[in-house]
């Protein structure tokens, strides 16, 4: 009985010093979280907005302005059948513009076709001075003819580039509607 006392007594200290443990703070743990969600935010400022490649930072007034403004408008609210590409040239130079492409897109699939003029007459790559507009229409049944499955793509949007390399972009036109759009 005596030898039970005896290990007792050797283990109390060890019992009691596993207790005092430091554990970290609330206000430790939340500085932490707080870091590792900073982290990211901070990259981004870094990398993406002050060390843009090749793009001058020295009007930040006017970053919201673009060149050139590409609007692509429909006909009809469901299923169009005439698709209309506006492009505005905002600036005070002209500007060379090579054929638009066309992008029709489904969920997972994408097809691509580059418009080359109007009536067989190919009217690319297009000077578009400074102020001015050009319109083109495009008829989606030509598209629809050429290929029966398109008619189940959802989306279309138009991409221009000018012949220095600058890429511009419209907004996508719902063409039939679904469950995603």
């Amino acid at each position: 009985m005596k030898q039970y006392y005896f290990i007792a007594l050797l283990m109390a200290p060890l019992v009691v010093f596993s207790d005092n443990e430091i554990r970290p703070e609330g206000g430790t743990l939340l500085w932490i979280i707080a870091v590792l969600l900073l982290l990211p935010i901070i990259y981004y400022l870094v990398f993406h907005v002050l060390f843009k490649r090749g793009k001058s930072t020295t009007n930040p007034k006017f970053w919201w302005k673009r060149r050139l403004k590409v609007e692509l408008t429909k006909d009809r609210k469901y299923r169009p059948r005439v698709l209309t590409l506006k492009v505005q040239n905002r600036s005070s130079k002209d500007i060379d513009l090579e054929a638009p492409v066309i992008h029709f897109r489904k969920l997972w699939t994408k097809r691509k076709f580059k418009l080359k003029g109007i009536d067989r007459y190919e009217i690319y790559p297009l000077y578009l001075e400074a102020g001015k507009t050009h319109e083109l229409r495009i008829d989606l049944s030509v598209f629809f003819n050429y290929d029966r499955k398109l008619r189940r793509f959802l989306w279309a949007k138009v991409r221009l580039t000018n012949t220095q390399g600058k890429k511009y972009s419209s907004r996508s036109v719902t063409l039939r509607k679904s469950l995603f759009s």
